[in-house]
């Protein structure tokens, strides 16, 4: 009796003594002393979720990314460093691959299971097989070489890079997350990645639903809102600067709102209490409603260039049909880039508030975009000499062009019902490509059945398209081009996931081998002005092949209603540490004033 008494009251000494994140108060524009606890935060997304599932999970915002805590380490937005998070520290080796990490004790799942090196060795485990298809598979190899992680006892991780890479820090700061073991593993054991894959989808029951971030899911109702509640756990090893257990939120709301104008209703409303508007329009009508004292709340215009591009990709699949064969042909894709009308873009669909894009490097890294981007400019004139080099040197008598075989220069452009910016592009395109003869039909679909056209492995029947407006979000600001999962065409699996324009797993065309060349010499380049010489060396290839016809980008405004408080100071109100869903603040750290 007295033996289990003793070891109860040292393991709860053990669990009281583990030293909690103490979020820094750098991180918040309030003191820790004025924030108050309770209340739901209220934010909105264009469509609804796909997934529940952290391994198939792909698009940009997602539910699995917003309910997990993060992992070993994160960005500090304030210094731009990678700080220990649920590692309580680590050590890396002098010859730059190897990475110990001792994992932070104390942390639990919202179940209340411990968090545990385990739970690394189990994402290890799923994420880095083939068969499941994970959208960060790409990201375990090094080149094709693995990154390999292993387990030194039961409080440390081992994860050893096969050759130096620059980008290790973000990788285990950014895609290297726990899952419960306690969960996936039997599933993985008994019915390997087709019933991972099978676990978790959107409908699954929400008390099933495993995390470890600051909130779980409370309910899901599709095409209306997602529910989120505190996890009553997360505190217990997250802290603000005064030792409160964070977050200060009890849940938060995500309104399901496929449509622009509608969402800008919402918050006008008082309905959320965030929003970014996305054109001039948008941002007057904000600017007018709090000057007029219709809403309390704050804007801040211009606050940012965007971490994200939209762009139009064809498909460029190895069949022999016209169009894919059309399509393959870098004379045709830089007649089309010749036909996007930019400026038009920015100032008829951004109004004026944003600016053309001409590379995959997000405009927010301004300073890793070399001179001469704009070859291929918009420039009708070139564009039908180009067109006529291919053979469409007349019209048809409804006016676009033919080839001697009588084949009409037609496709149709698809992007997403709920994005009327996208949609917005689309009509300029359509327009001035009509003027020298060509025909673009539109089709404005679901963004997540649009998203399964781009990524219909291994059935490539249903990559049934000829080209679609889209966007990526994200990256890092150490290496800012375009991660693996975009420039790998094969790899140790299917290739890249988000490898748009060829799903075939080869590299059918040489431009390709030379970005993978590139992209992984840049990595392994610790020199920042050579690195960035190899970042401009993967801008030109893009530039003259033109995989991904880039379009235009937005400026970043940011407003939010007067309730809510605890946002970032103004320097770190920048689209690389801003959230989609939650606006410029560390979530962790919002209030709401009562």
């Amino acid at each position: 009796m007295k033996k289990a008494l003793y070891l109860a009251v040292a393991l709860a000494a053990s669990t009281s003594l583990a030293a909690p994140f103490v979020t820094p108060a750098s991180w918040s524009s309030n003191k820790a002393s004025e924030a108050q606890t309770g209340g739901t935060f209220r934010t909105v997304n264009l469509q609804d979720f796909k997934t529940l599932n952290p391994f198939v999970s792909s698009e940009s915002p997602n539910l699995p990314a917003a309910l997990t805590a993060g992992t070993l380490l994160t960005l500090d937005p304030v210094s731009g460093d990678y700080i220990p998070f649920m590692a309580e520290k680590y050590t890396q080796s002098a010859d730059k691959r190897t990475f110990t990490f001792d994992i932070r004790q104390g942390m639990k799942w919202s179940d209340g299971k411990p968090i545990t090196v385990d739970d690394w060795m189990t994402a290890y485990t799923i994420d880095s097989n083939k068969d499941v298809g994970s959208n960060t598979f790409d990201y375990w190899t090094i080149n094709n070489q693995p990154i390999k992680v292993t387990k030194v006892d039961s409080n440390t991780l081992k994860v050893v890079f096969p050759k130096a890479d620059v980008t290790a820090l973000e990788f285990v700061g950014g895609i290297f997350r726990p899952q419960p073991t306690h969960v996936f593993m039997p599933v993985w054991k008994a019915k390997g990645a087709e019933g991972i894959k099978a676990m978790w989808n959107i409908s699954t029951n929400p008390d099933d639903i495993v995390t470890s971030g600051a909130f779980m899911l409370d309910k899901y109702v599709r095409g209306e809102r997602a529910i989120l509640k505190k996890n009553p756990y997360y505190g217990q090893w997250v802290k603000d600067s005064a030792g409160k257990p964070l977050p200060y939120l009890d849940g938060v709301q995500i309104n399901i709102v496929a449509d622009a104008n509608a969402q800008l209703t919402q918050f006008l409303g008082g309905n959320i209490d965030t929003y970014s508007p996305d054109n001039r329009d948008r941002l007057a009508q904000v600017k007018a409603a709090i000057d007029s004292g219709k809403i309390k709340a704050n804007l801040i215009a211009n606050a940012s260039a965007r971490a994200s591009s939209d762009f139009m990709v064809f498909n460029l699949d190895d069949s022999s049909t016209f169009k894919t064969k059309l399509f393959s042909n870098v004379k045709f894709r830089q007649a089309m880039s010749m036909l996007m009308n930019r400026e038009a873009m920015v100032d008829l669909t951004l109004g004026g508030l944003g600016a053309p894009t001409y590379t995959s490097v997000y405009p927010v890294y301004k300073d890793w975009i070399p001179s001469g981007m704009d070859k291929y400019k918009f420039n009708p004139a070139a564009a039908t000499k180009l067109l006529a080099e291919l053979g469409f040197t007349k019209k048809g008598s409804d006016g676009y062009l033919v080839d001697k075989a009588g084949n009409k220069l037609e496709f149709t452009l698809i992007t997403n019902a709920e994005n009327t910016r996208r949609q917005g592009y689309a009509k300029i395109i359509q327009d001035e490509a009509k003027k020298v003869g060509v025909k673009i039909n539109t089709s404005f679909i679901a963004f997540n059945q649009m998203t399964t056209l781009l990524d219909a492995k291994p059935d490539f029947s249903r990559r049934n398209f000829d080209a679609i407006i889209i966007g990526l979000t994200g990256g890092g600001t150490v290496y800012p081009v375009s991660g693996p999962s975009v420039v790998e065409c094969k790899g140790l699996g299917d290739g890249g996931n988000l490898h748009m324009f060829n799903q075939s797993n080869k590299c059918r065309f040489p431009f390709e081998t030379q970005a993978v060349n590139l992209f992984w010499k840049g990595r392994a380049e610790f020199d920042l002005a050579k690195r960035k010489a190899v970042a401009a060396q993967i801008q030109r290839n893009e530039m003259e092949n033109q995989p991904y016809i880039q379009l235009a980008a937005q400026t970043v405004h940011y407003a939010w209603t007067d309730r809510v408080q605890g946002e970032y100071n103004r320097p770190q109100m920048s689209s690389i540490y801003a959230s989609t869903l939650f606006g410029p603040r560390n979530i962790d750290l919002t209030w709401i004033k009562r």
